[in-house]
């Protein structure tokens, strides 16, 4: 597993203090709802950008004190901590934060839609760190399951409802 800290990736220092959690459900799978540029799956510092440009427009656009994502993957089966295991996540919608933690993958509704086996392998990841770290519940849900969205996108859901399967071309196993 490959984990960018906060510090790895240049995220800003968060307006306040973070609420805790230290237990959950589970957790809830995004996307970006807009479009990724599919040059993204080629070069890694278009990742670091995007990580970034979400950062302030949580920050700046929402008003949050921080990304609003417990985790972010990209298709280099890298995952950037986000407001990281055992706290508050702000991307779930009001009152539904504490039950799962948010893991946003980087795929969009155009240019990059359909989730590389990496970014794939990335989440299950993502997910297993939160268990760990961060007392995640064996639930696995999209941001839809709860919430009036199209989040986490055809793509992605239909591999979370399929039952999360590890893609075949993992060598890791």
């Amino acid at each position: 597993m490959s984990m960018l800290s906060r510090r790895d990736w240049g995220a800003r220092p968060p307006k306040d203090a973070y609420t805790t959690l230290n237990r959950t459900k589970g957790v809830k799978i995004h996307y970006t709802g807009d479009h990724v540029d599919p040059a993204l799956a080629r070069e890694h510092a278009k990742c670091v950008a995007t990580v970034k440009a979400i950062q302030d427009h949580h920050m700046d656009g929402n008003g949050w004190i921080d990304i609003g994502y417990s985790l972010v993957v990209c298709p280099h089966r890298t995952i950037f901590q986000g407001r990281g295991a055992g706290h508050l996540p702000a991307a779930n919608g009001a009152g539904l934060n504490s039950d799962h933690y948010a893991i946003l993958g980087l795929v969009g509704t155009s240019g990059l839609t359909q989730p590389p086996d990496d970014l794939l392998l990335g989440i299950l990841d993502a997910i297993d760190y939160l268990r760990e770290h961060g007392g995640a519940g064996k639930e696995i849900k999209g941001h839809r399951d709860g919430y009036s969205t199209d989040c986490p996108g055809e793509a992605l859901y239909t591999w979370i409802t399929s039952g999360t399967p590890r893609p075949t071309s993992d060598d890791s196993r």
